[in-house]
């Protein structure tokens, strides 16, 4: 049947990196949400790896054994969840599993020592442990009740002694010589209360030693028992990731910090800034050291090949955006993200979803972090966004954005307690959850607030309370309407659901079985004789006579969370779900079921299903970490499908 592709946009959160030193086209990249990416042609392309999980972890590091290619090492921070630990692979990253002695810390740094490559150091939130074999057993080497050292950001081997290791702590740095079996603060000279981020020891001169901290970059001439701190990064960069020097001249450091890198060219003395995403690590090319590839925070993996002169996006396939919403405007697509400073915003693809690029980022988009967005279905290239405060207008296809009035109640209007109700300000602004153009004989702006539902006919440039029984003053969170057709909407408050049949002039309550339902998704199909689906706490709801009353589908689906629910505008009978990470699937309207294809969907953490009308053969499924995936479905499955409609009817 074919199988789901990652479609982007591409680039996100890296937070960690590491490089092949037998094979230097070979990388991996690890990120939040458990995400692994593997690249065999330096950076070109990547593809996410098979690991096993969908917990919500963070990868803060990653090994690959020096003489054994496809042996790998991940840590993964999964908070206090089973699942955290060191987490190795033997066959390239295509099976995974949880390194015993390991399970339940959450790993925060990882180290191998360069004189054996039998030793591994895992930093964790209970200590510090040791594997003199490879990773197969390990032992804590630091005091289980000491807690200066319960949680150890940094670990650096001295490279010609395999019983001294350096660990850093969110409380200054820490030493021992003799295999663990002692510790002692390593701080003089050090800001007190520093947390150290990174420790790197010269492999050529192990006396010295850098380490970055918050408070800034530090050097030692004498293993630690002194430092000095370097000069000359502004103070709002001090956070420091990651510290290292070139591998040709070991004058030259490199700082990878919280608002760019930057680079010494001697010892520290002078620096110069060079580029401007946050760095969480970097790596060189053991075999072209002036190439090197930064994992960066928004922006994904930067490549240099001039020793950090100049800077190219290497994403193509890594994506970790979390997408907040899809639309389109009948002529490209639109989706946006939140909280992704210069490299999210609002994302654009003209070619149907496969490829997409940055439109307008935060300062486009005036400050703000859209979580609302919506297109006038009849093309024009007119896009709407919210935030919680404002509303905002594009007439360019995303590029220029500029604020249009916001919703306000008037004096009378206002609720006067919180219960169940917003409380505002005198301002009579309200908060913003959610917006929605509809194409009725013109355009209609919804847009569902804290005080209720507001409506607009002149492109948000004035706003007007709907007022209906049990609507009016009701926190609207969500609103729904069909993928083409318009004049049945479904609005989700904090305590119920509403359905309108005339486009939203008058609007009805629709009580689901009982309170215990907890609402997600609302599918109006296209054709006013189809059901209407709801996905719930509980399990997918269907109803035969706008929402008056509810049955519980069993049929091929659990009765357990259903996320979203999805009619295929071209299919009058078909709809999508998704459960638990699982797809299904519907050509009689909802009555019955059956698992859909998931290949290219392992632990993908779908939030929402979509379909865009001028594309009914394509499903968007958005992720909480992924972006946009994409399921195109073959031209004989649709008319087989039909068919299968048709027969069912008639019986």
């Amino acid at each position: 049947m074919g199988a789901w592709k990652l479609a982007g946009p591409f680039g996100g959160s890296a937070r960690s990196i590491a490089i092949d030193p037998r094979d230097s086209g070979t990388l991996i990249a690890g990120s939040r949400d458990s995400l692994l990416y593997r690249s065999n042609d330096a950076g070109a392309s990547w593809r996410l790896l098979p690991f096993p999980l969908g917990t919500p972890g963070v990868f803060n590091s990653i090994l690959i054994h020096p003489s054994e290619s496809a042996h790998f090492y991940a840590g993964l921070d999964a908070g206090d969840s089973p699942d955290s630990g060191v987490w190795e692979s033997t066959d390239g990253g295509e099976q995974w599993h949880v390194l015993t002695g390991t399970r339940g810390a959450r790993i925060e740094s990882l180290a191998i020592s360069p004189a054996d490559a039998q030793l591994i150091a895992a930093g964790t939130s209970k200590g510090v442990f040791l594997s003199a074999d490879a990773g197969a057993t390990w032992k804590r080497i630091s005091s289980e009740t000491d807690v200066e050292m319960q949680d150890i950001t940094a670990l650096a081997f001295d490279p010609s002694d395999t019983r001294t290791l350096y660990a850093g702590t969110p409380h200054l740095p820490w030493k021992t010589t003799d295999g663990g079996a002692t510790w002692h603060s390593i701080s003089t000279g050090l800001i007190d209360d520093s947390d150290i981020f990174s420790i790197r020891v010269d492999p050529k001169r192990p006396q010295l030693v850098f380490a970055s901290a918050c408070s800034g970059i530090y050097r030692s001439d004498n293993a630690g028992a002194a430092w000095v701190k370097i000069h000359g990064i502004p103070g709002t960069h001090r956070r420091t990731h990651i510290i290292s020097e070139d591998p040709i001249n070991s004058d030259t450091i490199y700082a990878g910090t919280t608002l760019g890198l930057f680079k010494s060219p001697d010892g520290g003395k002078t620096w110069r800034h060079l580029s401007f995403e946050q760095v969480n690590w970097m790596v060189f090319d053991p075999a072209e050291p002036k190439t090197l590839y930064l994992a960066t925070e928004y922006a994904g993996i930067l490549k240099s090949m001039d020793s950090g002169e100049t800077f190219h996006p290497v994403n193509a396939g890594f994506a970790n955006h979390r997408l907040s919403q899809i639309t389109s405007d009948g002529k490209r697509l639109y989706a946006s993200s939140t909280y992704e400073g210069l490299y999210g915003g609002v994302f654009v693809s003209n070619d149907g979803g496969l490829e997409w690029s940055l439109r307008a980022n935060e300062v486009a988009l005036l400050g703000r972090n859209l979580h609302s967005l919506t297109a006038s279905p009849g093309g024009g290239s007119v896009v709407f966004g919210a935030s919680e405060d404002a509303i905002l207008k594009s007439a360019d296809g995303g590029k220029t954005w500029s604020a249009l009035p916001a919703p306000r109640l008037l004096p009378s209007s206002r609720p006067l307690s919180n219960k169940g109700r917003a409380v505002i300000a005198n301002t009579g602004r309200v908060r913003i959850h959610t917006l929605r153009a509809v194409e009725l004989e013109k355009l209609v702006l919804f847009a569902g607030t804290d005080a209720g539902l507001f409506r607009s006919s002149n492109m948000g440039t004035t706003w007007e309370q709907v007022k209906a029984v049990g609507l009016t003053g009701i926190p609207v969170l969500a609103l729904d309407a069909p993928p083409n057709g318009s004049s049945r909407l479904a609005a989700r408050t904090s305590s119920g659901l509403f359905i309108s049949v005339d486009g939203g002039l008058t609007w009805q309550p629709s009580l689901l079985p009982d309170n215990s339902y907890y609402l997600y998704d609302v599918a109006l199909p296209p054709s006013r004789d189809v059901a209407i689906l709801a996905a719930t706490s509980r399990g997918l709801l269907r109803s035969n006579d706008e929402g008056a009353h509810w049955n519980l589908v069993t049929e091929g689906v659990p009765a357990a969370t259903v996320d979203s629910v999805r009619f295929n505008p071209a299919q009058k009978l078909e709809a999508f779900l998704v459960q638990f990470g699982t797809v299904y699937r519907t050509v009689d309207g909802g009555e019955t079921w059956q698992p859909f294809t998931n290949d290219g969907l392992r632990d993908a953490a779908i939030r929402t299903l979509w379909f865009a009308p001028d594309l009914p053969r394509r499903m968007f499924a958005l992720t909480t970490a992924r972006g946009a995936l994409v399921f195109d479905l073959p031209q004989a499955e649709v008319a087989k499908q039909a068919d299968h409609a048709v027969i069912s009817n008639r019986n």
